[in-house]
């Protein structure tokens, strides 16, 4: 009896280690009250800045953005959720299929995976996104990257199409293409990883958030 009762008291304390060290790991802890609510955990390495709230044509965005920077503030890697509900009242919704389909946590999610030139995109669109984000990032003092490589899940968050959760694993690619420019680029200016590629990345989003729900 004291034997079995000794090895549960291992057990029960490796167990609450292993709890304790996963949340040394993983400190943050995100939760969006959409129906029903996504919560998530992003790894200690990023830092986590003010969430910026605007409204787009249609739909109203909460974006929480997570920095890894090194001392001279120079950005390594972002890890950015974004949260679009439907403006009460718009003639709006949210309707895609997950396609290219790539599972993360319960859900299935639409996947991509490319390098962009975030600089020219805040550019020509001030009032979106991107432009806002640099914004942010500069005013605290950051060195923004030029060019970035980016994975980026996006799913309908409800079942009545009134809300989007996207999250995006962004890389600095400024040494890769000093110039900014990408040979080959898409029509959008993206240069589209290869599968191989893309799943890398992938891996390296899921090394560093995890689903909780959602």
């Amino acid at each position: 009896m004291r034997r079995v009762l000794a090895c549960l008291a291992v057990i029960a304390l490796m167990c609450s280690l292993s709890e304790q060290s996963l949340s040394e790991t993983f400190p943050h802890v995100l939760t969006f009250g959409a129906e029903p609510p996504l919560s998530f955990e992003i790894d200690g390495q990023f830092k986590p800045l003010v969430q910026l709230k605007f409204p787009l044509q249609y739909t109203d965005v909460d974006r929480r953005i997570f920095v890894d920077a090194d001392a001279s503030k120079r950005i390594r890697r972002l890890v950015i959720f974004q949260f679009e509900k439907v403006k009460t009242g718009a003639n709006f919704r949210f309707v895609y299929p997950p396609r290219p389909p790539k599972q993360f946590g319960a859900h299935t999610y639409r996947f991509g995976a490319y390098i962009y030139n975030d600089a020219h995109e805040a550019a020509m669109q001030p009032t979106m996104e991107s432009a806002r984000t640099r914004i942010e990032l500069e005013r605290l003092h950051y060195r923004v990257p030029t060019v970035l490589q980016t994975a980026r899940l996006a799913r309908v968050a409800d079942p009545n199409g009134q809300s989007e959760m996207i999250i995006f694993y962004c890389e600095n690619a400024d040494a890769r293409y000093p110039s900014g420019k990408l040979p080959n680029a898409d029509a959008d200016g993206d240069l589209v990883l290869n599968p191989s590629q893309a799943q890398a990345l992938f891996k390296r989003l899921t090394a560093v958030i995890r689903a909780l729900s959602g």
